[in-house]
């Protein structure tokens, strides 16, 4: 039996858990309009076949104060970095210390990442993009970038236009193999066909 994990990761109270019910089909989680609402990582079984291999979906804390979390994963297998992290943020920033432990997770086991971001704001408008993409170098696996919240359909050549503007935007970035819609608040069977054809890409 084999197991393929996708970790769900994005800025904090981005919808990463919307997502995760509508790729799921099934409710999962607390959904609120607040940041830092999941607090550990969770594993949701989203394929199973019938000899038992299973696609594994987890979903993650939300990054928050990104800049400090990209500073503080760098200090990773330091005494400093040790103590920083496993006693003082433990006991001062819950939340903070919680996202490093997922981010820790994520780079120890997760096979393919999925990165979602807010496309109701422009590329240029999304500050948080570059310190995240930190982060998920610092990850060291193979991302597809999810844009979520395109708004009410559009003609093809519109929503092709702004995936092409985040594309434009996320070149270059090594992780990143595949930028796709993906609206986590419709299920819509094309946009999951082509997310699981990059996924076996």
């Amino acid at each position: 039996m084999t197991s393929i994990r996708l970790s769900l990761v994005s800025h904090t109270n981005v919808g990463k858990t919307t997502l995760a019910r509508t790729l799921l089909g099934r409710d999962i989680g607390e959904v609120r309009d607040a940041p830092h609402v999941t607090e550990f990582a969770e594993m949701h079984p989203l394929l199973q076949s019938p000899a038992g291999d299973v696609l594994e979906l987890w979903d993650t804390p939300g990054f928050g104060d990104t800049v400090r979390l990209v500073r503080r994963l760098q200090q990773d297998g330091s005494a400093i970095g040790w103590f920083l992290s496993e006693v003082w943020d433990r006991w001062r920033d819950r939340p903070f210390w919680a996202t490093q432990q997922a981010l820790r997770h994520v780079r120890e086991t997760s096979d393919v990442v999925l990165y979602l971001v807010n496309a109701a704001e422009s590329p240029e408008a999304a500050g948080y993009v570059g310190p995240e993409m930190a982060l998920l170098a610092w990850i060291g696996k193979p991302v597809v970038v999810l844009l979520n919240q395109l708004g009410a359909p559009q003609a093809p050549e519109l929503e092709a236009a702004e995936v092409e503007r985040w594309r434009s935007r996320l070149a270059g970035q090594a992780p990143v193999r595949a930028v796709l819609p993906m609206d986590a608040f419709a299920r819509c069977w094309v946009q999951e066909g082509v997310l699981l054809g990059a996924i076996a890409a």
